[in-house]
């Protein structure tokens, strides 16, 4: 069975379910367009929006409006393009839903400038299980959220993990299927210690905190960017890119499957290993 164990603090919450502000080197002199696209079996949504100067303090969000943002795919005609609806504050949108298998191409044209990536979509994950378990390492007793995928039989998979606590992004991580393929796969999120959550920590799990699972089969492309994120904190660099013409963020194809459950303490097993 694999196992991923991520330890790392969350670097941020990601892509439409809350807000957030993609971590960049602000050495870079000018501001930069940054495109968080994606296409679900339920829809397809873009944001687009632009980096702020260093100079700036106002801390809000520079959604980026007028812009032209088209869909292609490799079982379409070559001249068959689906056009995304601006909707006036940053968020492009299309109920165009993705199918398995199909490859889709965006191109978003803004101020004169081009940019372009693609996705291929994913077949519907299969979750096993989802619970939380305590485990002793020495003298501390950790809190783990355990995650069970069951893979897609006969294909190179690879997942996108989200754990929100009460509508906020908590915990993620990115897992392929290379140590296990076709078997079930393993991943554990650290979630607190005991001695945290006796204290109180804001970020130890309280009973009653509403806890939503998202899982997303992704292809490589969206693995390798969001892999790149997940260590660029050590790395100290920048996400490898996914948009060609100088565009931060990244376009996904993937198909998607939530859960949703209430934390309680006093029903977290002890596992002994």
């Amino acid at each position: 069975m694999k196992k991923n164990i991520f330890l790392l603090t969350i670097l941020v919450s990601l892509f439409f379910s809350c807000e957030k502000e993609i971590p960049i080197d602000y050495r870079q002199v000018s501001p930069l367009y940054v495109a968080e696209a994606s296409i679900t079996q339920e829809g397809t949504t873009v944001r687009l929006s632009m980096t702020q100067d260093v100079t700036d303090n106002s801390r809000q969000a520079h959604n980026v409006v007028g812009a032209t943002v088209t869909l292609g795919c490799n079982k379409w005609d070559p001249e068959d393009k689906e056009t995304l609806v601006d909707e006036g504050n940053g968020y492009y949108t299309s109920s165009l839903k993705g199918q398995v298998g199909y490859t889709y191409n965006i191109d978003i044209e803004v101020n004169g400038k081009h940019f372009t990536s693609s996705s291929t979509m994913q077949q519907e994950p299969i979750m096993n299980s989802f619970r939380f378990v305590w485990k002793k390492m020495l003298t501390e007793r950790f809190l783990f959220a355990d995650l069970r995928i069951q893979d897609t039989p006969d294909e190179n998979s690879y997942y996108f993990m989200h754990i929100y606590r009460n509508g906020v992004g908590y915990r993620w991580a990115v897992m392929k299927d290379d140590n296990n393929k076709n078997g079930e796969l393993q991943q554990l999120f650290q979630c607190t210690t005991e001695r945290d959550m006796d204290k109180g920590d804001s970020d130890a799990l309280r009973d009653g905190d509403q806890i939503r699972l998202e899982i997303r089969a992704i292809d490589k492309l969206s693995y390798d960017y969001l892999y790149s994120m997940q260590v660029m904190d050590n790395a100290g660099t920048n996400p490898i890119a996914n948009f060609t013409g100088g565009c931060l963020g990244y376009f996904s194809a993937y198909h998607v499957i939530t859960r949703n459950f209430t934390f309680n303490r006093s029903e977290v097993p002890e596992e002994n290993e």
